[in-house]
């Protein structure tokens, strides 16, 4: 794995930093005192010397704490004292670079001119007063280009480091949408398999010990029925949990339209007699919403086993161009007069809809009864293409 400067900076905690800023500070002063024993042929080491050296290596030490305030201490040290050379060059052009990175531009960007303006101002007087002819105009003009590039680069690493940031946000809510579109698809698939499969085990339960003693054989087939709906429910949460234990791209759990007449007998085990209607000319759906249309049936197949009292429904399934429709109707009690309260089997169903852009409308009818229809529109020809999202949450 490589390792560059950028990814080894931050992976170092705050006070790690701030010791490298207090070494290179270090640094920076030893190799000054060289400059000026070694690089200047002068004799002796003034005071004023040693404050002005202890106040860059302090601006450069405390730099990502004070950034403002360290540029202004290396601005004026730079003007004061010529002998600093390139070391007070580097120093300086490290600090502007900090209060690139650190600030806003437009505070950085005055926070430069500041520190330029101070230096330009101050460099010819103490030249003056120190003695010190190193810079000159040759000389300030070559550090100001030095300070502008450091500045440009700490602005364009600000902006680098934001756009990382967003990237990073990005991600962060894709993942978190992705997490939440996974936790709906496993409550939508476990509520169909559990709700449906119970219900029919509960009536048939029922009249099985109802008629247990006066119809022995009428009882032995709604324990027969249970046996059978208990396990198909086993098989498909077995099928359910491998795909949640492998990452291996396995398909989700089976189920179409294709799949209907399995759904019909096992509702008709429940006691409910459905009478099921294909009109139009049958479409190869998209895996996702071919599922999501089954689905949508058993939920609905699934309340009337459940709420509506009767023996009677009636299904259909209409292919239409660009469109799949999807009606479920029961002869039963209906709800007349108590609002309608969407339960997670409602919303599931409007939930699958709404992932290939279709709309779920359930009410009661008059005198009694009630009706659930469903309509899901597809692109003939470009159905993939089309449901990219639906492929994703209900085909995985």
């Amino acid at each position: 794995m490589r390792y560059d400067t950028a990814s080894f900076t931050r992976e170092l905690t705050p006070t790690q930093l701030i010791g490298l800023d207090a070494l290179l500070a270090v640094v920076l002063m030893a190799s000054n005192v060289l400059w000026w024993t070694l690089g200047t042929h002068r004799t002796g080491w003034p005071a004023w010397q040693t404050v002005l050296t202890c106040s860059l290596g302090v601006a450069v030490a405390v730099r990502r704490l004070l950034p403002l305030p360290a540029l202004a201490v290396a601005s004026v040290v730079m003007a004061t004292d010529g002998g600093l050379s390139l070391t007070g060059v580097l120093a300086t052009a490290l600090l502007v670079y900090g209060v690139a990175v650190a600030r806003p531009v437009h505070v950085a960007a005055c926070a430069g001119v500041v520190a330029g303006a101070v230096q330009l101002a101050l460099v010819i007087p103490m030249q003056g007063i120190t003695g010190h002819d190193y810079w000159g105009w040759p000389g300030v003009s070559q550090s100001f280009i030095v300070e502008a590039a450091a500045w440009a680069i700490g602005w364009s690493t600000r902006r680098g480091r934001a756009y990382t940031r967003g990237l990073v946000e990005q991600a962060e809510e894709r993942a978190h949408l992705l997490l939440v579109e996974e936790r709906m698809r496993i409550a939508r698939e476990l509520h169909d398999v559990v709700a449906h499969s119970l219900s029919i085990v509960a009536v048939q339960a029922g009249v099985g010990h109802h008629v247990i003693g006066s119809r022995p054989d009428e009882a032995a087939k709604s324990l027969s029925a249970i046996e059978t709906t208990s396990r198909a429910a086993l098989g498909e949460l077995r099928s359910l949990l491998g795909v949640l234990r492998e990452d291996d791209g396995a398909e989700w759990l089976p189920g179409g339209l294709d799949d209907l007449n399995t759904l019909l007998e096992q509702t008709r085990r429940a006691g409910v007699d459905v009478e099921l209607t294909i009109s139009g000319h049958p479409q190869t759906l998209p895996p996702g919403m071919d599922r999501a249309a089954y689905r949508i049936v058993q939920e609905a197949l699934t309340n009337v086993v459940k709420h509506a009292r009767t023996s009677h429904a009636r299904a259909t399934v209409t292919y239409a161009p660009g469109e799949v429709a999807l009606t479920v109707v029961d002869a039963g009690v209906g709800r007349t007069t108590t609002p309608i309260t969407e339960g997670h089997g409602l919303t599931g169903m409007k939930e699958r809809a709404a992932l290939y852009g279709g709309e779920v409308h359930a009410g009661p009818l008059s005198p009694h009864g009630f009706r659930v229809t469903a309509r899901l529109p597809y692109v003939t020809g470009e159905r993939t293409a089309q449901f990219p999202v639906g492929a994703n949450v209900e085909g995985a």
